[in-house]
């Protein structure tokens, strides 16, 4: 299952599927900076003032978003297989076939001729496996092995996939293979099958990966995993964002566009914040009032977003859904949970006196 039926690089690249699939990834700057196993892996601490540790929470942000850049999708592509001359003359003139590279610089592994001079005297040019292993030896790329890595053959493959090392596999497909190659899109897809299947989304959440595959899923309308997973962590937002996506990328009517429009107002389009810090000041009102919210874990406004958000996923899993069941069920849970924290919400700004 790949993207074989038309080119998604127009879609990935759009700036509101961009929008869509970085919200969908929840920056989670835990996550992005969590300890590793690897050589350099020291912890420094320091002395800083307040001011000093809002710059490094916003320089922390910055480098975040950067890491978390995603691999491009686009379409699988070959270099065009050409017979560029038969000199007779030339045959047999060796024993074994010449490969003739240009090795200028400034030219992208796609673009450089690199042509071979058969034994029976014909000239033609390179193959893609030919290209690769030349390119890696004339313009080493960091970390790219010239021979396949054992891990991605089927048998190796397999087991990791059954350890679930799903963002050890796409971090070393994004070095071994480019985005175009045909190796890169059928094990991107079997790990994005595979994660869909064993639902281990919080895998690749808030990593490089999850918006390539959120797209992958959206691509070939196989959503429903996704969004229960969505409803079950309570990021009912992000459910609404893939039925937006799913929509935009399959050419589909968005289910009742007047709720989209009512939470595009309570929103106010805003992107969802990355950081919280604590807000001093302001009245001893609204002191408490945000007392109380955070003890409740939503504010007043957040529980209308989710109320609208529901009612859109309701309508998306009645007509669309192949799993409505499970997922009506989830919904109603969800339905049921935002009321008690209303109620909660409601008796306790009463009992403080809150209006």
């Amino acid at each position: 299952m790949m993207f074989t039926d038309r080119d998604p690089a127009p879609e990935f690249f759009n700036g509101k599927i961009q929008k869509l699939l970085k919200s969908l990834t929840r920056l989670d700057l835990d996550k992005v900076y969590r300890r590793r196993t690897v050589s350099r892996n020291a912890v420094e601490y320091k002395f800083m003032t307040t001011e000093q540790v809002q710059q490094e929470i916003e320089n922390s942000l910055r480098k975040a978003r950067k890491l978390l850049q995603m691999p491009p999708v686009v379409q699988m592509r070959d270099p065009e297989y050409r017979v560029l001359s038969k000199d007779e003359g030339l045959a047999n003139y060796t024993d074994s076939d010449i490969i003739f590279t240009d090795i200028s610089h400034g030219l992208s592994d796609f673009e450089r001729k690199i042509v071979i001079r058969k034994v029976d005297g014909t000239l033609e040019t390179a193959p893609q496996d030919v290209r690769k292993r030349l390119n890696q030896i004339y313009f080493p790329t960091e970390g790219r092995k010239i021979r396949t890595p054992k891990m991605f053959e089927p048998e190796y493959l397999k087991r990791c996939l059954e350890e679930q090392k799903y963002e050890f596999i796409l971090d070393r497909l994004t070095v071994q293979y480019e985005p175009y190659e045909k190796e890169f899109h059928d094990i991107s897809s079997q790990v994005y099958l595979h994660v869909n299947e064993s639902k281990e989304f919080h895998q690749l959440r808030s990593t490089r990966h999850f918006g390539p595959m959120a797209f992958f899923l959206a691509w070939h309308r196989i959503t429903d995993n996704l969004l229960f997973d969505t409803i079950k962590r309570d990021f009912l937002l992000n459910g609404v964002e893939i039925i937006e996506l799913q929509c935009l990328l399959n050419n589909v009517q968005l289910p009742a566009e007047a709720l989209f429009e009512q939470l595009r107002r309570l929103s106010g389009q805003n992107e969802r914040k990355l950081t919280h810090l604590s807000v001093e000041g302001g009245s001893n009102e609204q002191s408490l009032k945000r007392q109380i919210e955070s003890k409740l874990g939503k504010s007043e406004e957040d529980l209308e977003v989710d109320s609208v958000c529901l009612e859109i996923l309701k309508e998306f899993v009645k007509s669309h859904s192949q799993k409505k069941a499970q997922l009506e069920l989830a919904l109603q849970t969800h339905e049921e949970a935002i009321r008690e924290k209303k109620r909660i919400l409601n008796g306790l700004k009463t009992a403080h006196g809150i209006n």
